[in-house]
């Protein structure tokens, strides 16, 4: 059975990655159907209101990779107070150098933000640091409280919940004009791609 769910997970990290190299490469080589997947993604969350912008503004700030960040501190102290010292210590490091890793893609793609923004950003656009860091963290936050859930709907439940808020997040940021579709895509494949193959790598080390 751990055989069978460890393949799963190597398979679909695997999968993540493969699609997001999909996206980084046709980006790179100008394919048309990015520029037409991102006006279609744009035109999806039209049109700007007062009280969207609202909204979206509120929703990316708790998507921000420092709110993240933070969080994901206090999460690691808690496992820590609970005497599970390396997995909250693998939880810390596994969104620290995640996010190195968008980093490093940020600065090889050198990808322009879009103009008109409505919540000023900086540095470069592909992939969406803010979903990548939701991402990681609602996925850990759903591995961790999983276990403690002993209904099926709620399980369900928690699931949903946390696949909303990162495609909140995700829309926020493309709404907002901070990214494209096509760079919050690649940051959620990004971001659950390498959780799959580190959660692999976390299941035979911690017990």
């Amino acid at each position: 059975m751990q055989s069978a769910k460890s393949k799963n997970f190597l398979s679909s990290g695997i999968a993540c990655w493969l699609v997001f190299g999909v996206f980084l490469c046709s980006y790179l080589v100008h394919a048309p159907w990015i520029q037409f997947f991102d006006r279609w993604g744009y035109q999806l969350l039209q049109p700007t209101t007062t009280l969207r912008t609202t909204i979206y503004t509120a929703i990316t700030h708790f998507g921000d990779p420092t709110t993240v960040f933070i969080l994901t501190v206090l999460v690691a102290l808690v496992c820590w107070w609970r005497h599970r010292l390396v997995l909250g210590s693998w939880y810390l490091g596994t969104q620290v150098v995640g996010y190195l890793l968008v980093i490093a893609v940020k600065y090889s793609v050198i990808r322009p933000r879009p103009t008109h923004q409505l919540v000023p950003a900086r540095g470069y656009s592909f992939p969406s640091g803010h979903t990548f860091a939701t991402t990681l963290f609602t996925l850990m936050i759903v591995a961790l409280l999983r276990p403690h859930l002993h209904h099926r709907w709620q399980r369900i439940l928690l699931s949903l919940v946390g696949a909303g808020w990162i495609l909140a997040v995700m829309a926020s940021r493309v709404y907002l004009c901070d990214h494209y579709p096509t760079d919050v895509f690649a940051g959620f494949l990004l971001a659950t791609g390498w959780w799959l193959l580190t959660s692999l790598v976390m299941s035979r080390t911690i017990k």
